[in-house]
């Protein structure tokens, strides 16, 4: 009886561990991914990086909370949205799945990328946990944002184009 305990702790110990690096999390209602410091891609790269960091828990929600009390007031020129279906970002934080991809700037800031993929490209979204999601066009089902969250700032908004 010990032994088959003893065995089932270190299965689900072992399962748990390889686990580690697809951490999937949902982020008050949203579906999000948050990268490891070791993931790479050639995809997407950051200048001013000094070193990449995995955020935590923690980290997430207050990019989260920056996003929802800033996200308005830098969308003024509303680029590619309202329009052909094309939603207002800021408007419509729900309706999209989340990438999280964590670095420290050369300032020494901690900074999460958010990439944000609309939950109706189901295709997309299956792919959320395995790679950063790179869609060309879309307008503005398909952005990302920046936010430093030492200060507290978000920054760097890009909504795809239409075309």
């Amino acid at each position: 009886m010990k032994r088959n305990v003893c065995v089932a702790v270190l299965v689900a110990v072992l399962l748990g561990c390889a686990q580690t690096s697809k951490i999937q999390r949902y982020v008050d209602g949203s579906m999000g991914h948050i990268f490891p410091k070791d993931y790479t891609s050639a995809l997407v790269s950051f200048e001013g990086v000094g070193e990449r960091y995995t955020p935590t828990y923690q980290d997430i929600k207050k990019a989260e909370e920056i996003l929802n009390e800033q996200l308005e007031g830098i969308n003024v020129p509303l680029a590619e949205q309202g329009m052909r279906g094309c939603p207002v970002i800021h408007k419509n934080l729900h309706r999209y799945g989340r990438q999280y991809v964590g670095y420290i700037d050369n300032e020494g800031n901690r900074v999460v990328w958010l990439n944000f993929i609309i939950k109706k490209d189901k295709e997309s979204l299956k792919n959320l946990d395995k790679e950063v999601v790179v869609v060309l066009d879309g307008c503005s089902q398909y952005w990302n944002v920046k936010v430093n969250l030492d200060k507290s700032e978000l920054f760097d908004l890009r909504v795809n184009g239409i075309a």
